[in-house]
């Protein structure tokens, strides 16, 4: 079976490699005695950190049942990844090939190789305007999307699914590129294009015309979830100070003040397909800032894609990956509101970015790359309860200790490395 693109948008800001040129040194925890060589086990590590964080932190990455090479994935999801997401088994294409018919074969699928190597399971995705099967989007009404359709879409497989999937992207890629500052969520929304905000014949004509396709959504899928189950809005280009990452933040909190659901129960995923170049990636206090802004109310932040292409597969260019890897995971760790880490494509030669792009924590062999090991190193200093590392992209590193005020989370600088 070929494997289906992720997603089909030409992320505007970081997906496209660069033209290759001096990346900066950057310094490593593995430069300063941690593992650089040998097997990974990550599983007493993992075990640590959700200890010191006080609940489960799911590290994990993709999986479809017909990928190859069983073997190996048996392995790296017993020892490496303990967190399983369908790449492509649970969307709406896969799910409900025909109208009200369920089809979770591959998706019930995907879950039972995760239990049965001792994985959580997360589920990606219940709507998106892209991968839908080939019923959608039809020349249905607003009322019948936004009352029939997506209810009992989301119904059918959060219910088919159970209880105990740690999170679901509820609705997946539904605010706009071109969105500026200031907008509302509604605007936010409509600025995407997409069905159902539009017809999907090209002319661009309004169909739903306010967010009640969300709320459907998010309504159906808190009364079929499980009880501690994270109900998310999944984007990309998002996570720092911009206008998308502030239409995000404006449309969960529009969606808790229409639904009513507790904020404890929503998340923002940050999808972070990112590239090793400069513009490539949000800063670790970027990350840190949103993260807090979300901790205030209540909601979770997750990330739950991430890869980083480099310009070339070469030792200066690996280094610089595996310093933004550990930056995006240190962001997570010392969130006191992230707990979900997903790793998108478990190896290079099975990323949807391609292989040569390089941008998984494994090569196309299935060795670790030098990303994967300072993966491990950055849980390892978490879970030891040492001071956060800082690799900056200008190549600088610093310390930094951790401080709440009102209720703020807030890092202060307390020297380098």
């Amino acid at each position: 079976m070929p494997r289906l693109l992720v997603s089909f948008v030409a992320l505007a800001i970081f997906s496209a490699v660069a033209p290759s040129r001096a990346q900066p040194a950057v310094s490593l925890l593995i430069d300063n005695g941690y593992p650089s060589t040998g097997s990974l086990n990550l599983v007493p590590i993992l075990a640590q950190v959700s200890a010191k964080k006080g609940q489960t932190f799911h590290f994990g990455s993709t999986y479809d049942t017909y990928d190859a090479d069983q073997s190996w994935f048996t392995s790296i999801f017993t020892t490496f990844y303990r967190h399983v997401v369908s790449e492509n088994g649970c969307k709406w294409d896969a799910t409900e090939p025909t109208q009200g018919a369920s089809d979770l074969t591959e998706c019930l699928a995907t879950h039972t190789f995760a239990t049965s190597n001792g994985n959580t399971f997360r589920g990606h995705n219940t709507f998106w305007h892209s991968q839908t099967p080939s019923w959608l989007p039809g020349s249905f009404s607003a009322s019948e999307v936004t009352g029939t359709i997506i209810p009992q879409h989301v119904q059918q497989e959060i219910e088919g699914m159970g209880p105990s999937v740690t999170s679901w992207d509820v609705v997946n890629e539904v605010v706009g590129d071109g969105v500026s500052s200031g907008m509302t969520a509604l605007q936010c929304v409509q600025n995407k294009g997409d069905w159902p905000t539009v017809t999907a014949d090209g002319s661009g004509k309004p169909l739903v015309t306010d967010l009640s396709f969300i709320y459907a959504a998010f309504n159906t899928a808190y009364t079929y979830a499980g009880n501690t189950t994270r109900l998310a809005v999944n984007e990309y280009n998002t996570g720092g100070q911009d206008a998308k990452t502030a239409c995000i933040l404006s449309l969960i909190q529009n969606i808790q003040q229409n639904t009513n659901i507790p904020y404890n129960r929503l998340a923002v995923g940050f999808q972070s397909h990112l590239t090793a170049s400069t513009g490539g990636f949000y800063t670790k206090q970027a990350l840190a800032t949103t993260f807090s802004t979300l901790a205030a109310l209540g909601v979770n932040s997750m990330i739950t894609e991430m890869d980083i292409a480099v310009n070339a597969d070469n030792t200066a260019n690996l280094r610089y990956q595996a310093a933004i890897w550990g930056d995006y995971l240190d962001a997570c760790l010392y969130a006191s509101n992230c707990n979900e880490f997903i790793n998108w494509d478990p190896r290079d030669d099975l990323s949807w970015r391609g292989t040569s792009a390089a941008a998984t924590l494994f090569d196309s062999s299935g060795n670790p790359k030098p990303a994967a090991y300072e993966v491990a190193a950055r849980l390892q200093n978490y879970a030891a309860g040492k001071a956060e590392p800082c690799s900056t992209s200008s190549g600088t590193s610093y310390l930094f200790d951790h401080h709440f005020f009102n209720g703020i989370e807030h890092r202060l600088r307390v020297g380098n490395i």
